[in-house]
């Protein structure tokens, strides 16, 4: 589910000597033959996500996949990529006449990757490196010393290097959809292939779906309270808790470029500082134990479809083999006071906190995996367990409850 899938048909009149259609047209092996084509693109089943980053909820409308280009590859060598522009969520097909080598036996597919970036023209396929983009958004970000440079997430981006397709003696641009004979698991394009079908082309990045409750209890003394000011058990949640906002969550290392052949590179700090509701101002404030928080996110089923609603933030993360991964959210002090934290330190009424776990893998499945939602419900226990940086590693290790997918993720439940 969630792929869409690029096809292209040979046309009807088999092999032509037109002036188009000379040998090594589009930058292939000279002794190729092209051949006129059709290639279309569709969707399958719709894609029950946003196309933006900045969008991304995991139980929103259909939304657009933006900029789809297919690009041939014969014997390793790139060709002129085929651009059909945006899928829309109302009409979810598209065709395109094009010309293809016989040689043709690979096919990379991209939907998603900004058109500044992937750039198509009339020459042969160069490639690309998307980037993300560098972000400060605070200067006091950048006075602590946890990093030089913070990157937003990346686009939900799709991909697929298609070495295998499947190939029909039958099809036409009428019953391509529904009615040709197809035969799966195919790797060349021989004479009598009329029809040429790709499918599995899926998300190339993760979602790390997140929500942050806040259940602490009254300290003594873990906020500096100036002559005349109070803060007792009854009115910590309005002095204390109702005023320790919630701004960001940040991911330690991931990787911040991707290029044409689905490769990650880099490091970098990814920063999501805009929660997805839009109205987050502070953590939800949740009473009662872990097990009967109605509130907590999960996966839910949604006929073929799987969603999480009401999370903080819907921050698309790349894939990472890393064994364990650290995630802080951040915490802006608006309580007017000085935060005293059990490590010695002080957060100043202004400054940014930050409230730290670490996600180890399970069972052989990655943390962040592409196409899959990574579900963290967080619970702040005590608002003096945080650190002034979010840190590479911790050792609030609290362990894992069940596995849940987008296509298949993790979820973790956490009490700092």
């Amino acid at each position: 589910m969630y792929l869409f899938a690029a096809a292209i048909v040979a046309s009807t009149v088999g092999l032509s000597s037109c002036s188009n259609d000379e040998e090594g047209v589009v930058g292939g092996e000279a002794q190729s033959v092209a051949n006129n084509v059709t290639l279309g693109v569709y969707v399958n089943g719709g894609v029950n996500k946003k196309a933006s980053q900045a969008d991304v909820n995991l139980g929103g409308a259909i939304a657009n996949i933006s900029n789809v280009v297919v690009v041939p590859v014969a014997g390793g060598i790139y060709q002129v990529p085929i651009v059909f522009g945006d899928l829309t969520a109302t009409k979810q097909t598209a065709v395109k006449k094009t010309s293809l080598l016989t040689t043709v036996n690979e096919f990379m597919v991209y939907g998603n990757v900004p058109t500044a970036v992937l750039s198509a023209t009339s020459d042969p396929f160069k490639g690309f490196d998307y980037k993300v983009t560098s972000e400060q958004k605070d200067t006091k970000l950048g006075d602590n010393g946890f990093t030089s440079e913070l990157c937003g997430p990346m686009a939900l981006i799709y991909g697929e290097d298609a070495k295998v397709f499947s190939t029909s003696t039958n099809a036409t641009e009428e019953n391509f959809w529904n009615g040709a004979t197809w035969a799966d698991d195919k790797s060349v394009i021989d004479p009598n292939t009329n029809g040429i079908k790709i499918s599995g082309v899926k998300y190339q990045v993760g979602v790390l779906a997140s929500k942050v409750f806040e259940n602490t209890k009254f300290v003594e003394n873990e906020f500096d309270l100036p002559e005349g000011h109070s803060v007792t058990a009854e009115n910590w949640t309005t002095e204390i808790s109702a005023k320790m906002k919630l701004t960001g969550v940040f991911v330690a290392s991931q990787a911040t470029t991707i290029n044409e052949k689905l490769e990650w590179s880099g490091e970098a700090w990814l920063t999501d500082v805009s929660p997805s509701s839009g109205s987050v101002t502070g953590a939800t404030h949740a009473e009662g134990e872990w097990s009967s928080l109605a509130e907590k996110i999960k996966a839910v089923e949604n006929g073929a479809t799987q969603k999480v609603d009401n999370a903080d933030f819907y921050t698309v993360v790349a894939p990472d083999k890393a064994s364990k991964i650290a995630v802080s959210f951040q915490f802006q002090n608006n309580t007017g006071y000085a935060l005293n934290l059990k490590n010695g330190k002080k957060v100043a009424n202004g400054d940014y906190v930050y409230y730290s776990v670490e996600l180890n893998q399970k069972e052989n499945k990655d943390v962040f995996a592409a196409a899959t939602t990574t579900i963290l419900n967080a619970r702040i226990t005590d608002w003096g367990n945080g650190t002034p940086t979010p840190p590479t590693s911790t050792d609030l290790i609290i362990g894992v409850e069940f596995d849940v997918n987008w296509i298949a993720g993790l979820s973790y439940d956490f009490e700092i």
